[in-house]
């Protein structure tokens, strides 16, 4: 009874872990971007990065010996590869893209130009291009909550940019999605690695 209720708290734990969205959150506000990790209520900032404290070099005698090189593996051999994982990657994508949520999306863009006539040329393509992309935006993710707000200064000199974004995918998607990829990629990269060993072996007899 107790290994029965301990086995459901652990598949329970695993569920309520699985649903636990995790993204990117974007903001560019003032000419100035900040990229943070969100992984449920956490935030962690990824850009602009807290600058490190120099490391020490090492002293005398220590320095690493270069190990021998290996031979680089033959354009050929890339080209092969990257025609096997061509397809796989580009299935990922599509999956994965239909899995991304935006969460939020919110722009708003003030086109300001000191010739009035170009601010009103670049105020109209700029809600051209927001008339074409955010369309494919909304076909092809989830929005959740979205909003763009465009506006002409015909006074400014210098246009200004809000942004801030978040997308996020649940960590089961991500699981799913990476078994999935990894039961198709390590096959052929175990060839692949195979194939190399079996390559150098054959050099080095001949030599």
């Amino acid at each position: 009874m107790i290994v029965l209720l301990i086995l459901g708290i652990v598949i329970l734990a695993l569920v309520l872990l699985s649903l636990i969205r995790v993204g990117v959150q974007a903001e560019y506000v003032q000419n100035q971007w900040e990229v943070r990790l969100l992984a449920g209520p956490v935030r962690v900032t990824l850009f602009p990065r807290k600058k490190k404290k120099p490391k020490k070099s090492p002293k005398a005698g220590q320095a690493k010996k270069d190990k021998p090189q290996k031979p680089p593996p033959t354009a050929g051999e890339i080209f092969a590869l990257v025609k096997q994982l061509l397809p796989i990657v580009a299935d990922a994508a599509g999956r994965l893209r239909r899995k991304i949520r935006i969460d939020a999306f919110y722009l708003d863009l003030i086109v300001a130009f000191a010739d009035p006539v170009k601010a009103a040329m670049n105020y109209g393509w700029v809600n051209g291009a927001v008339g074409m992309f955010w369309p494919l935006v909304e076909q092809n993710f989830n929005v959740k909550e979205w909003r763009i707000r465009t506006k002409v200064d015909f006074t400014a000199e210098h246009s200004i940019v809000n942004l801030h974004a978040a997308a996020t995918l649940t960590i089961g998607q991500i699981v799913a999605l990476g078994v999935r990829v990894a039961s198709q990629v390590l096959p052929i990269l175990s060839q692949y690695k195979n194939g190399s060993k079996s390559r150098q072996e054959t050099q080095k007899e001949a030599v």
